[in-house]
This record gives C-alpha cells, structure tokens and sequence, in this order.
C-alpha cells in the first residue's frame, strides 16, 4: 500500500487513454455479464427440482399424452406426486404482451412444484376457483394486476380465450412471470380430449430417477404414444436446445469479445511501458530492484483491468434490475438476474484479463538494465 499513490499517478498520467481503456473494458465486460445472464435465465433450475422428472411425447414436443398416462405411471415404486402441465401460449391485451401460460393440475401443484410459495389463503382461493389463477409477482408488477381482478387473455395457437380471475401470486427464486389455471378448465375447452403435453413428478429419492426414466419410458416404449423422460435440467436444456446450441454459441461469443479485449489492452499497456523505460531506469538508479519495479507496473495494468472489467459487471447487475426482460423476450427467459457470485467472476475474469494484457510489457520494461533503459528514446 506504501506505493499506491505511485501506482494510482502513474495509470493517470495520461487520462484520456486511461478513460477510454476503462470504458472499453467496462464495455466488453457489460456485454459478456449481460450474455452470461440471459444463459442463466435460460437454463436455470432450483435445488427442489433436483428431484423432479418431465415426461413427454418422445416423437414431438408438439405431440400430447393421453391422461391416462398418469395411472399407469403413479404405479411404479418411489413416485410422490404427479402433476399435468399444458403450455398455452395465450397473451394479455397485445401480442407484444407474451409470457409463459399453463394448465396444471391444481391440486398436486403445491405438492410437485414445493418451490413456489404461495401464501397459504390465496392457494386455497385458487384451488377453489375453477377460473383461479396463479401469477409470478413480474407479471403483477407488468400489468398491474390484483387479486381478486378478472382478466381475458387472448388465444393465439389454441382457438380459445382465457376468462381467469387472480387468486393468488407465487415467489420463486427463477420463475417470476408465468401463470397457471386450472387443467379442468383447459380439458373443457378441448371438448374433453384428455391430451396433455407434459408429466412432471415428484421423485422420492434423487438416486432412483435414472431407474424410474427407464421403467416409464419401456413402458410406452411400443405405445402409440411414446415417451421420453428428462431430468428437470435436461427438461431445460432440451428447451433451449430448439433454438440451437445457445450455451455454446453465447460462450463463444464472450471467448471471442474477452479475447479482443485482451489484445487491445496489451497494445495499451505496452505503449504505456515503452513511455517510462527512462523512469524505470531512474527508479532502478535509486535502489529499487527488478521485483519491486516488477510488482508496481503489474498492480498498476491489474488496477486498469479490474476498474474497468468491474465497471462494466456492476453496470450490468444495476441494468439487470431494471430491464424487464421476460417482455423483451416475449417469456422465453423467465430470469435475467447478474448474481453476485458473476460478479465476482467478472472480477477474477478482469484480474486474469490485466495479468495476461500486461505481464509481458511489464516484465520487459523491469528486465531491462540501467543502461540500456537509459539509451531508450521514447
């Protein structure tokens, strides 16, 4: 700390370059979070749904299951509850109003889906109301939504309207703007045609789902309808997978911008060493040693790389907060959420980004010898 002051007059020396490496980094950096981000809301799933299989048609998403399915499924060993869950993909108003919408069993939601909490009156007022539904507090906050209010929301793939009445809101630590109504009402609508898309079940013990995909599975193997059985986190990644290899893409993306980052600011600092080969020669003269000079001109590009690469995570974080991102993407991320744990992988990233960028031009500049330092015309 006793060269701080040094360290902090010599990477303000000259501002205006220093400013623009700072926003430069701080922008590569806000772009590579907010990707990191949008993945996260993509792909993430709670500890409670480490112990949940999905069931679906194994020929097409687009393909339903007879109801019956769940019978013959709740007989095999180690099962706790199950729960049918249909996408609907109404919307409220306008179409640019898009968000998730289900049918779900109502009586075994609380049951398969224990991480949602909901207040224990507005659950029982939902279970009640046939036309009861369910919303995430980002859907509240959207529209301005009430318990008790009536909404319409329009058909937009199945040829029916929505007449709901909101009964309750739910919190979820991922899932915060999505909504659910009863699954009798859905099946009247359809004439009673008892096809639902998915199965979601509530699995006794972790260590027996490998088993139990495989037994559920086998048993519609030579069905008409076929199933293929997922863990909760495959289920995820299955989903983003209809748009492509989005996790790869995106990390490719960031690899390529913190790449450039990384050979921009090492043309930066090198110029910034190459200007004070003479004073290093000085600083050597009056007794500092190679390590010392070492050690400075390294703190100084890591202050560089840290002020920038942190500028631009916080950014992201303080954008994150305010950006209504399930809008944005008509619901197909549920969450954009900077954690702080990013963030202080943004941290290390930029500590990292500043050791590679700079090492080499300060450890040319602290090697050289007195004299050849001071032939040096800069």
């Amino acid at each position: 700390m006793r060269f701080f002051k040094l360290i902090r007059r010599n990477l303000f020396r000259n501002r205006l370059r220093t400013v623009l490496t700072i926003a430069l980094l701080a922008t590569i950096f806000f772009f590579v979070t907010v990707m990191m981000g949008i993945l996260h809301g993509l792909t993430a799933v709670t500890p409670a749904g480490a112990n949940r299989l999905v069931v679906e048609n194994a020929m097409s998403v687009t393909t339903r299951l007879p109801f019956s399915y769940e019978q013959k499924i709740r007989q095999l060993p180690g099962i706790v509850d199950i729960c049918k869950e249909q996408w609907v993909g109404n919307y409220y108003r306008d179409k640019r109003n898009m968000f998730t919408n289900y049918a779900v069993d109502h009586d075994r939601f609380a049951t398969v889906f224990d991480d949602y909490r909901v207040d224990p009156k507005q659950l029982a007022d939902w279970s009640r109301d046939r036309l009861g539904a369910l919303v995430g507090p980002e859907l509240t906050q959207r529209f301005g939504w009430k318990i008790g209010q009536r909404i319409t929301l329009t058909h937009n793939i199945y040829p029916y309207d929505l007449a709901l009445t909101i009964r309750g809101v739910y919190d979820h630590p991922v899932n915060r703007a999505s909504l659910y109504f009863h699954m009798d009402y859905y099946n009247e609508t359809l004439k009673g045609r008892s096809m639902v898309g998915n199965m979601w079940i509530k699995v006794r013990n972790p260590s027996e789902m490998a088993a139990l995909s495989q037994q559920i599975d086998a048993m519609f193997k030579n069905s008409e309808y076929p199933t293929e059985t997922y863990t909760e986190k495959d289920y995820q990644a299955s989903l983003v997978s209809w748009m492509g290899n989005v996790e790869l893409l995106f990390k490719f993306i960031s690899g390529c911008a913190i790449a450039m980052v990384i050979m921009l600011a090492a043309i930066t600092m090198s110029m910034s060493a190459r200007e004070r080969v003479t004073e290093i020669a000085v600083l050597k003269t009056v007794g500092f040693g190679t390590p010392l000079v070492l050690a400075i001109m390294l703190a100084e590009f890591l202050l560089l790389a840290l002020l920038g690469g942190m500028l631009g995570t916080i950014g992201a974080k303080a954008v994150a907060g305010v950006v209504d991102i399930t809008k944005l993407t008509g619901g197909s991320v549920h969450a954009f959420a900077i954690t702080w744990p990013l963030v202080g992988g943004g941290a290390v990233l930029a500590i990292a980004v500043g050791a590679i960028a700079g090492g080499f031009p300060a450890a040319r500049a602290a090697n050289l010898s007195i004299v050849n330092a001071l032939r040096k015309v800069v």
